[in-house]
């Protein structure tokens, strides 16, 4: 029932109806279904219709209809869907509907209704929708209204609402749209309305709402849709609103809230944060995702976060009227909106970003680019004098480290070197060519004359300059033998080598 509004009928039932054939309607006893919706009805609806008890939907949306509500349809009490939405009605609600008991689906939106909501709305205890936005609707929400603990969907948004928010509200454990914005409700957020389990679309945007966000927002476990913008809202932005898993959308500019950024709200994946027009201060906290950021018009501070250059679906992100300092961070996906304007901003305009109008960057002195309104960055002696500073840091860096490279290689290579002419002369110390006519210590194994051509060519036929003693047997010579060897010989004289007894002793 509640689908067939929008549903296109031939638009010459509607004509019929103009020429006069309207008060027949009545007679149609048994009809159960009425859909007139998008034609060109230009009458007010007949009080005829009152006689269709068996009318269970009625459909006359989006037509040219205008006049009042008849109090007749307070007799179809079997109806379970009315929609007179888009219309030209001008009157009140009547009270009359009250008596609709099994109406499920009201929809009045966007016509001229004026008076206030009828207390005897609250009658009606099956209603799961409820759909008075964007009318002339005044006075106070009825406390009534909270008797419908069936409804799923409150819309009063965009009329002249004015009092406070009933506390009774909190009864409505059902609902889960509930549309306030855009009238002239005051006072504070009444915190019965944070007992609303399957709430996840919340938006009294436009209204004199003050005090503070309660801290048990988190309470909201199903909240995606936050939207307090345009309020007198005051204090800091709660942490625990961090702990809300769904929420897809925050929105609380243009109020007085104050402090730093949660930085609980770094772990929301959201699709838009809006915390503009307010006196918040501190640094943007990273991470912080969403895909659009409006974080203008505040006291912010510091850098912008090097994490934003990570995020590949940013769509908006406007940073303006704040102090951050530092340079333009390089992003990965730069978004369709960018706002940088009147900060503290230093640097080179990134060749990436130069199809953004002179707006995007204008209020940064520091400043420089290709860009209307900004100094091309050669031109900037502070630009020129660091990267002077640069080069000369280079060519001294170069100066001093060549040298000191090859001095430690040149070093290294002589210690090489002398480590191998050293190893080499060990080696042919301990591993000596061998003699030519044997080994002279294995001399006592064999003939005594097995060794002596290299003795005596090591001694030059026993030359005296070889000698370095004399004794009663004999005379004691060194020899440097083709092994490189050095050993002392003795020469026994003739007599003593004839004879026997000294051989014995000699050995």
């Amino acid at each position: 029932m509640a689908g067939s509004r929008g549903k296109s009928v031939d638009g010459n039932r509607g004509h019929g109806l103009n020429r006069g054939r309207t008060p027949q309607i009545g007679a149609l006893s048994k009809l159960w279904y009425l859909d007139l919706s998008n034609n060109r009805l230009n009458e007010s609806i007949p009080e005829d219709i009152g006689r269709l008890t068996n009318l269970v939907a009625l459909d006359l949306s989006y037509n040219s209809v205008s006049g009042y509500i008849p109090s007749s349809l307070g007799k179809l009490t079997k109806l379970v869907s009315l929609d007179l939405y888009h219309k030209q009605i001008k009157s009140v609600i009547p009270p009359h509907l009250g008596n609709l008991s099994n109406l499920k689906f009201l929809y009045l939106s966007e016509n001229k209704i004026n008076g206030s909501i009828p207390s005897e709305i609250g009658n009606m205890t099956n209603l799961i929708e409820l759909h008075l936005d964007s009318n002339h609707i005044s006075n106070s929400i009825p406390s009534s209204l909270c008797h419908l603990t069936n409804l799923e969907r409150l819309h009063l948004a965009r009329n002249l609402l004015h009092g406070s928010i009933p506390f009774e509200i909190g009864n409505m454990i059902t609902l889960t749209e509930l549309l306030l914005d855009s009238n002239h409700i005051f006072y504070s957020i009444p915190s019965s309305l944070l007992h609303l389990p399957s709430l996840w679309y919340l938006s009294m945007a436009s209204n004199l709402l003050e005090g503070h966000i309660p801290n048990e927002i988190e309470s909201l476990n199903a909240l995606v849709y936050f939207d307090l913008a345009d309020n007198k809202l005051s204090g800091p932005i709660p942490t625990r609103i961090g702990n809300l898993s769904n929420f897809g959308s925050l929105i609380l500019a243009n109020n007085n809230m104050s402090g730093r950024i949660p930085l609980q709200i770094g772990g929301l994946s959201l699709y838009q944060l809006d915390l503009s027009h307010n006196i918040i201060s501190g640094d943007i906290p990273s991470p912080l995702n969403s895909q659009n950021i409006d974080l203008s018009h505040n006291l912010l501070q510091g850098l912008i976060p090097s994490q934003f250059g990570s995020l590949t679906q940013l769509s908006l992100l406007d940073l303006s009227r704040n102090n951050l300092t530092g340079m333009i961070l390089e992003l990965r996906i730069y978004p369709k909106r960018l706002n940088l304007s009147f900060n503290s901003l230093r640097g080179p305009i990134l060749y990436r970003l130069l199809h953004f109008a002179h707006e995007t960057f204008t209020g940064n002195k520091d400043l420089c680019g290709s860009i209307q309104g900004f100094h091309p960055c050669p031109s900037s002696p502070n630009v020129n004098r660091e990267r002077n500073s640069k080069v000369v840091k280079h060519i001294l860096l170069v100066v001093i480290l060549v040298p000191t490279l090859l001095f430690f290689f040149s070093t290294f290579a002589l210690v090489i070197f002398i480590f191998c002419r050293q190893y080499r002369a060990t080696a042919l110390k301990h591993d000596p060519s061998p003699t030519k006519n044997g080994d002279l210590f294995s001399i006592w194994n064999f003939d005594g004359k097995i060794a002596f051509e290299d003795i005596f060519k090591a001694t030059e036929d026993f030359d005296i300059k070889y000698c370095i003693g004399t004794s009663s047997y004999g005379s004691f010579y060194r020899a440097v033998l083709p092994s490189g060897k050095v050993v002392a010989l003795k020469k026994l004289h003739r007599l003593e080598a004839e004879q026997p007894t000294y051989d014995t002793s000699f050995r």
